[in-house]
């Protein structure tokens, strides 16, 4: 039971930092000169951050298995995020809303589970 409410704080913490940082990437698009063809780019980066911290926080929880953890965390969120955006603005979900690009922040998180692991020794 411990696991699971740590994993689940882990995942509300991971969604408030991004939700911040897309915030943050909102005001910079709009009061700087920032271009709006860079935004998805910028919210990778975002989505990349997130995902380190989620493989960070489940690779400390779990212990052994890192690369895995963190990859399928990243994964579990960044579902979670498309699942939420596909809701919020009454999209239709579907194959469409995976880009290539979302491999990006999972190879990410897989380091973050590894070095979240390795803290836990």
């Amino acid at each position: 039971m411990e696991i699971l409410r740590r994993t689940l704080k882990a995942y509300m913490l991971t969604l408030c930092i991004f939700v911040i940082l897309t915030f943050v990437l909102a005001a910079i698009i709009n009061f700087t000169g920032f271009r709006e063809s860079w935004t998805f780019a910028a919210l990778l980066v975002a989505l990349s951050v997130s995902c380190t911290f989620i493989g960070v926080m489940e690779g400390n929880i779990v212990g052994k298995k890192g690369l895995l953890v963190g990859a399928a965390s990243s994964a579990v969120l960044i579902l979670i995020i498309l699942l939420a955006v596909g809701g919020v603005f009454a999209g239709v979900f579907g194959m469409h809303s995976f880009n290539i690009f979302y491999i990006i922040p999972v190879i990410i998180g897989a380091v973050g589970g590894v070095f979240g692991a390795n803290l836990a020794k």
